[in-house]
């Protein structure tokens, strides 16, 4: 995982998203959709992956929003 990218997790209760590289949750929900919509909010605005966890920490779903680069031709002209 990179610098940036989001999590969404479960902690004490409540289901969380957290910038990695940050000391602490962005945001909280009770509801899990809550917070995975939030995440993936915040995860397309700041162009990273959202990753989203199980109860038990597991990875459950990752996806990218980082923007993709062109793929080059394969005779390498441009």
């Amino acid at each position: 995982m990179a610098e940036g990218d989001v999590h969404t997790y479960f902690e004490d209760g409540l289901w969380k998203n957290r910038v990695e590289g940050g000391r602490r949750a962005s945001n909280t929900s009770v509801r899990r959709v809550d917070a995975v919509l939030a995440g993936r909010q915040i995860a397309r605005k700041r162009r990273v992956q959202h990753v989203v966890h199980t109860p038990q920490g597991d990875v459950e779903t990752e996806r990218d929003f980082r923007p993709r680069r062109p793929a080059r031709p394969a005779d390498g002209s441009l």
